[in-house]
């Protein structure tokens, strides 16, 4: 059976999580590095989960509660005094009651029998447990219910979408990165013809752009964004070349001018910038 799809209440796990290895003695700054470490993921996952905003797997709860040497149940609120919790173990599963099923977390425990009764029993069914009232005789592979949880789906805060224009690979990945931490949802474009061939069919919030690429400058692409359905998304214009000469200054001026935009230099203090973005976007 399966158990490492679930949808446990991610921002409670998140807490405990926190709060454990708060009481271990890991400072706040390090928690994220820390959960990194040990569930091999990259610091923006580890950042997100922490957060209480991304989903946790059974498996991923049960290898942080290992790692601390506690019991799985304390990170999912399960007190470990509760009747039958130190034989049970939480597992993916259907509630099926009538014709109606409900995904849920259930805690499995011991096999029922004559001397044993239980008010809900799980049978596994292929890769599934399947949890129903104890009605009647009861198949042999009827294993007792400690508890049963059901967690409904919560709303999602939508992250806004920001298109990342830059053919420099190294600047694009570190810019999405942070704009993925801060709660963005940042998409790459290595080109100003990807850019606009996206436009064409996708929304962005906002635009951060380099200025050069090769012989051509972002303007056409700016005008562009101006004529999209999201024409008053901030934009903002990066460069490096205004000391070398290669960018012109006067060209720069008339977009900032002429459409509204935004201008920071390169290499651009990104706690700045997304700052900047956030409050114009009234995330902050």
């Amino acid at each position: 059976m399966t158990n490492d799809a679930t949808s446990m209440d991610s921002l409670a796990v998140a807490e405990r999580v926190r709060a454990l290895m708060t009481k271990r003695g890991i400072a706040k700054r390090q928690q994220t590095t820390e959960l990194c470490r040990i569930l091999e993921l990259s610091f923006s996952q580890g950042h997100r989960k922490l957060r209480g905003s991304s989903p946790w797997t059974l498996a991923q709860i049960r290898k942080v509660a290992e790692a601390f040497n506690e019991p799985a149940a304390q990170l999912v609120g399960m007190a470990q005094d509760e009747p039958g919790v130190a034989e049970a173990s939480a597992r993916e599963a259907l509630l099926c009651i009538g014709p109606v099923e409900w995904p849920c977390i259930a805690w499995i425990g011991n096999p029922v029998n004559a001397h044993r009764y239980a008010e809900y029993v799980a049978y596994p069914r292929g890769d599934q447990w399947r949890v129903v009232r104890a009605e009647g005789a009861l198949a042999a592979d009827a294993c007792e219910v400690v508890k049963i949880e059901i967690h409904p789906q919560r709303a999602q805060d939508r992250r806004p979408v920001v298109a990342v224009v830059d053919r420099d690979r190294t600047a694009a990945e570190a810019l999405r990165a942070y704009l993925e931490q801060s709660g963005f949802s940042p998409v790459v474009h290595e080109s100003l013809s990807a850019f606009e061939d996206a436009l064409r069919t996708q929304t962005f919030d906002a635009v951060v752009t380099d200025w050069l690429f090769g012989d051509e400058t972002a303007a056409a692409a700016i005008e562009a964004v101006r004529r999209s359905r999201q024409s008053a998304a901030p934009v903002f214009l990066l460069t490096g070349e205004l000391l070398t000469g290669k960018a012109s200054e006067s060209e720069i001026s008339d977009v900032i001018r002429r459409l509204d935009v935004s201008c920071y230099e390169k290499p651009a203090r990104l706690a700045i910038l997304v700052a900047d973005l956030s409050k114009r976007l009234g995330f902050a």
